[in-house]
């Protein structure tokens, strides 16, 4: 598998360059409320991705 797959791109790098000064300006609960929204989106893109692999299958 190419490497490079796992790397962010360079929109990617600027989008989590973005993210990172405006987590700068949060409260503590602010912050701890992002990680269980982005814990939760990453389940449920887990989910869609599991699902899409067991339909490609059958």
């Amino acid at each position: 598998m190419d490497t490079n797959a796992f790397q962010l791109s360079l929109e990617q790098q600027f989008q989590m360059r973005l993210m990172e000064q405006s987590a700068e300006s949060l409260t503590r609960e602010q912050l701890l409320d992002v990680v269980i929204q982005t814990s939760r989106l990453l389940m449920i893109k887990d989910n869609v991705i599991r699902g899409l692999v067991k339909e490609s299958v059958f």
